[in-house]
Parts: structure tokens; C-alpha cells; sequence
């Protein structure tokens, strides 16, 4: 019953986000948003390879940090851990979360349950380290222009103290004494079958992801460099001002549609709404375009990694370290 809930309660939510863009489409003239497309094609490739950028970074966030431990997963699981991921984070609601959850998942076979969700929760509070000094970025360039009183500028800052929260929140429950029976309700939710799973070094779990959040940094750096491609696709001014206002734009309408998948319809009404702000007052179907370019980027690896998770095969176990059975009370201690 709840599994079906949750089914029908996403397709709601993906009808809402459907019919907020249609109702943008509208607004802005259909002809006038498939025309400013049509141009903005030619940018589309490159606008893909920086979408690959950000992939590849979240890769390498993971492995710092694991340490030692990223050996003990085969190469095939990191292809279909991270192809999930994205897909997941692509396509639902809160997509991150259930991406990360997931990837976890697959990781707790060969690293243990316990670890693979403090390193799940690690990467998320590096992850959302790095939005909060890139909307700090935003904030400072549209404060600086705008002014901060101006609505872009409080949102930016709201984003900011939003993320340095969430962030700090994660790693406190990593700090915690207690974590270890959190994580061992986790790990009863996402992996259905017993996985054994040593108990967790505590300076494991209190380690601070201070390499993992710079390296996600240079991911969203590189989506930074994404949406300045995208603006002069759509045939804005190019300006490294102009480019953060486009980004901070996106960072705002992604925390505030997250429960929406893709962020349908809360992205797209937020360049619309922040049209004047890119200087297209006048012309607001090129706003709403630099939604739908990055749009169809993401969309487009997040079929290719269906298809990779669909051909690819989950690799076996063979002894990981970190999975033998932990004396009893051992996850409570840890």
C-alpha cells in the first residue's frame, strides 16, 4: 500500500511540474521558446560534456572518501552505482537522497552496510558544502549588482544558510555516539537482505569531507562554466556576472522544486520569473530556454545510464573487507 502511495504520489507530482511548464510555454509563446531551441541546438553537445564533468567529480569525491576501501569495489559496481545514481537523482523527487541511498546499496556489499552509509552521508554533506560556497558565489555577485534586498539576493542567501544546515546537520549525526544504531536502521531500510557488517572505526564516521566537498566544488565550478555555455546558447550576454546570476538562478530553483522530479516547472518559473535580471525582459522565452537546454543534457545521460544499469550486471561479493559479522551491542559502540 505505501509502495503504491509513493508510486502515485510521484506521478502527481511529475503532472504538477508538467503543467507548470506548459503553463510557462504559454505564457512565453510556444513558437517563440521551440525557436529560440531550434538555435540553441548546436550548443547542446558541449552543454553534455560539462553535464559529464559533474558525473566524473561526484566519482572522485567518493573515492577520497573511501581511502583504502574504494579497491574493494569492483570496477563493474562503480559503473552501475554511479549510472543509478544519476539516473535516480535525474528522474525523482529528492533524487539525490534516493540516489545516494541507493548507491549506498550496492557499495554495502563489498565495504559493509555501516560504512557505506557514512560514506553515502559524507558525500551528501560534501555535496551540499559545495552548493552552499557556490551559492555564497552567486550571492555575493547578484548582492553586488542588485543589491542584497533584492529578491535574488535573499534567496540566494536563504539557500546558503539552508545547505550550511543540512550539511552540518549530517555530519553531526556521523559525530554522534549513537550513530551507529542510526545507521543500522538505514541499513535495514535500504538493503533487503542481511548484509553482515563490521563494526565502524569511529574516526571514520567523525572524519570531515574536507577533500570530498572540494572536489564537488569543481563540479559545480564546471556547471558554473555549463551555464554560461547555456546563456550564450539562448543568446544572452555573456559575462562572468551574468553567468553566476544564471547559476544562482538554477541553485535557488533546485532547492526550492527538489521534491519535484528534474525540478519540473520550479527551475523553468524561476527564469522566468528572474528573466529581467539575464536582460531578457523583453524577451522571456530565452529565460525559460536556459531551463530547457540543461534540461535536455541531463535527460539525455540520464537514459544512457538506464541503459548501463540495464546491461550491466551486479558483481559478487567475494569476502569484502569490513563484512564479517560484529560481536553483538558492536554497531551501538561504534
Amino acid at each position: 500500500m505505501k509502495k503504491t502511495a509513493r508510486v502515485v504520489g510521484r506521478i502527481l507530482l511529475a503532472i504538477v511540474g508538467l503543467a507548470l511548464v506548459a503553463w510557462l510555454i504559454r505564457g512565453a509563446g510556444p513558437e517563440r521558446v521551440a525557436s529560440v531551441l531550434w538555435a540553441a541546438g548546436r550548443w547542446v553537445p558541449l552543454v553534455f560534456a560539462l553535464e559529464l564533468v559533474q558525473l566524473s567529480t561526484d566519482y572522485f569525491a567518493l573515492r577520497t572518501i573511501l581511502g583504502a576501501h574504494k579497491h574493494d569495489i569492483p570496477a563493474g559496481t562503480w559503473v552501475r552505482a554511479m549510472a543509478v545514481a544519476y539516473a535516480m537523482m535525474s528522474l525523482l523527487p529528492a533524487g539525490r537522497v534516493a540516489g545516494e541511498v541507493t548507491r549506498g546499496t550496492l557499495f554495502a556489499r563489498f565495504v559493509g552496510a555501516s560504512r557505506a552509509a557514512a560514506i553515502g552521508t559524507q558525500m551528501q554533506a560534501a555535496y551540499l558544502g559545495a552548493i552552499a560556497v557556490l551559492s555564497l558565489v552567486a550571492w555575493l555577485v547578484v548582492a553586488g549588482r542588485f543589491g542584497p534586498g533584492a529578491s535574488l539576493s535573499l534567496l540566494l542567501g536563504g539557500n546558503v544558510l539552508f545547505q550550511v544546515s543540512l550539511s552540518s546537520a549530517l555530519l553531526a549525526i556521523l559525530r554522534h555516539g549513537r550513530v551507529g544504531q542510526w545507521l543500522e536502521r538505514q541499513r535495514r531500510r535500504i538493503v533487503r537482505r542481511p548484509v553482515e557488517s563490521a563494526p565502524l572505526d569511529p574516526a571514520e564516521r567523525r572524519r570531515l569531507p574536507f577533500r570530498a566537498m572540494a572536489v564537488c566544488a569543481v563540479g559545480r565550478a564546471a556547471q558554473v562554466v555549463q551555464y554560461g555555455v547555456i546563456l550564450a546558447a539562448v543568446g544572452g550576454v555573456v559575462t562572468v556576472q551574468n553567468t553566476f546570476i544564471a547559476h544562482g538562478i538554477h541553485l535557488v530553483g533546485a532547492s526550492l522544486g527538489d521534491l519535484l522530479p528534474n525540478q519540473l516547472g520550479v527551475t523553468d518559473g524561476m527564469y522566468r520569473l528572474f528573466a529581467a535580471d539575464l536582460g531578457f525582459a523583453d524577451d522571456p522565452a530565452r529565460a525559460l530556454s536556459i531551463a530547457f537546454v540543461v534540461r535536455i543534457a541531463q535527460l539525455s545521460l540520464a537514459a544512457i545510464c538506464i541503459v548501463v544499469t540495464a546491461v550491466t550486471k551486479p558483481a559478487e561479493a567475494a569476502s569484502p573487507g569490513g563484512s564479517s559479522t560484529p560481536p553483538a551491542g558492536a554497531d551501538a559502540r561504534s
